[in-house]
């Protein structure tokens, strides 16, 4: 069963990565993917362009790698998305040595490999060409490093983790190094901060111990000094690239609208799905009943970990969701450092009722959106766990019947409930336009470039709405994705729906909207346009 499973997620992944709409999309996808096209096209290797201009929002490793990719495969989604698949193996690899470390169990360290890729954040994150995957495995790699170096004690993984690592900053700037700042800290903290009979001391002969884990960690920024010198003293624009990239972008959080700080949390809870309930219940358990085994330091360690870059990412203004993943991975090391089993986290009552209820929800959703292959595999589902609650005496089928439909949830969610309400495959619909010059009417000069990449052999251009006059004088198609005045010359061609992004809808409107299947209510109409008589 296992290696069909592992089948199974591979097959999920090779369905996904070559589909310009990605079932979990990110939009800044959009921006990544134009700009590894755009550099390709325009010659810009070392420094990867957007717009025509070099690209200042992030460093340069993940539009490298997809101009790699390309250069091999061909320009295309899935080229560029096998990026974030690589470092998602990869990934894989390191938490499975990790976890056959600490436990010696082989069927417990491919439970937990399989699970970890079952999670909404591998779904998500390995298939898309984002900087989230590759952070996931630079930050689990240092771990891995860490972890080797205090068992075997052999300095080469300190030194090679630290050096790679710091590779890492290419991804997303500085953050990498805060987070590696952070794992240390936890360390130390653990190490040297003791609480006996109500009173603190501190065991400062600890830090001089470790002085080479504190010499190490200065080899992360090797890598980053030689890129930014380089901007620095060989580029032209590099000193305005290394300003808007460290105060506009990155201090600029801090000043932008500001965003709830109930956005971390809910990370911590949606890219946990669909083991969100275990991991409540495991770090709840470490931190009310702490074991003493020899790993309890890691535990320690991780759970302030934990806490400080949650608190980190609550301070700035800008607070996304997927912020947290780079965390994600060190949950599923949990399990192995308590010698907790899966099977105990997955069997426990509070976890089985919480998946027979996302069942249920499932199910309604299959009624109510009239979606007969959801409806089918969710009555499967709530039949199978009601008969492990209920009715199955061995624990080895109650754990099989609970393991199976824990793991599905995600790819049910994919290919029986977001793909069948996907929206219009814009290559399909506009095809006509083909190597013609067409402009595109948005809010957002993102949604250009969405196009650009889908349409690759199109002329795209991009106009406000009110700037259509003067912006798409000299386009023979216009699609736009808003209403407003079209141009006489301009005849309607076709139109299709697309879902809206963000509603503007109380409660009441909304459940009422739902109940009388009024899709238009949740969809926008995109029409496409051609100068001249239609022929």
């Amino acid at each position: 069963m296992v290696y069909l499973l592992f089948g199974l997620l591979l097959v999920i992944f090779g369905s996904l990565l070559g589909v310009p709409d990605a079932p979990f999309p990110q939009g800044d996808e959009i921006m990544h993917i134009r700009s590894v096209r755009e550099s390709l096209e325009l010659g810009s290797y070392l420094l990867p362009s957007l717009s025509g201009l070099p690209n200042p929002y992030k460093p340069p490793l993940l539009f490298w790698m997809g101009m790699v990719s390309d250069s091999f495969f061909g320009v295309h989604y899935l080229s560029e998305r096998l990026v974030s698949f690589a470092f998602g193996i990869g990934t894989i690899v390191l938490l499975y040595r990790l976890v056959f470390a600490i436990t010696k169990s082989k069927s417990e360290t491919i439970l937990t490999t399989l699970l970890f890729g079952f999670s909404f954040l591998s779904l998500k994150f390995f298939g898309l060409l984002m900087m989230e995957g590759p952070m996931v495995f630079f930050l689990l790699f240092y771990f891995y490093s860490f972890y080797f170096y205090k068992q075997t004690k052999q300095t080469s993984y300190l030194i090679i983790g630290s050096l790679v690592t710091g590779i890492g900053y290419l991804l997303k700037g500085p953050i990498i190094h805060v987070y590696v700042f952070f794992i240390l800290l936890s360390y130390f903290y653990v190490k040297v901060i003791r609480l006996r009979n109500g009173k603190i001391t501190f065991q400062w002969n600890q830090i001089v111990r470790e002085k080479f884990l504190l010499f190490s960690s200065v080899l992360t920024f090797v890598i980053p000094l030689l890129w930014i010198s380089f901007l620095y003293f060989q580029i032209p624009s590099g000193k305005d690239l290394l300003r808007f990239f460290f105060i506009t972008e990155n201090i600029g959080k801090f000043y932008s609208s500001n965003q709830s700080g109930l956005r971390i949390w809910m990370g911590w809870l949606i890219y946990t799905i669909p083991f969100t309930i275990p991991f409540i219940q495991l770090v709840w358990n470490s931190i009310r009943f702490p074991k003493q085994n020899k790993h309890k330091i890691y535990v320690s360690t991780l759970l302030v970990f934990f806490l400080l870059v949650t608190c980190l990412h609550l301070l700035p203004n800008r607070k996304d969701p997927y912020y947290v993943t780079p965390f994600i991975s060190f949950l599923f090391l949990l399990t192995s450092m308590q010698r907790v089993s899966w099977q105990t986290l997955l069997l426990s009552k509070i976890n089985r009722y919480s998946i027979l209820v996302i069942y249920f929800i499932l199910l309604f959703l299959s009624i109510v959106l009239r979606l007969h292959t959801l409806f089918i595999f969710s009555i499967v589902g709530v039949l199978i766990i009601v008969s492990s609650l209920c009715f199955f005496q061995s624990v080895k089928n109650q754990w099989r019947a609970i393991l199976i439909t824990q793991i599905l949830v995600i790819p049910m969610i994919i290919f029986f409930l977001l793909k069948p309400l996907s929206d219009p495959d814009l290559r399909e619909v506009a095809k006509v336009v083909g190597e013609n010059s067409v402009c595109v009417v948005a809010e957002n000069p993102w949604t250009a470039m969405d196009v650009q990449n889908k349409l690759m052999s199109a002329k795209v251009k991009f106009a406000l709405p009110l700037t259509i006059e003067e912006n798409c004088s000299e386009a023979i198609y216009l699609i736009s994705f808003v209403e407003t005045n079209v141009p006489k010359e301009f005849n309607r061609v076709s139109s299709w729906f697309q879902w809206k992004q963000h509603l503007q809808m109380n409660v009441r409107s909304l459940l009422t909207s739902v109940f009388k299947m009024e899709k238009q209510k949740f969809q926008t109409e995109i029409s496409l346009w051609k100068k001249g008589s239609l022929e």
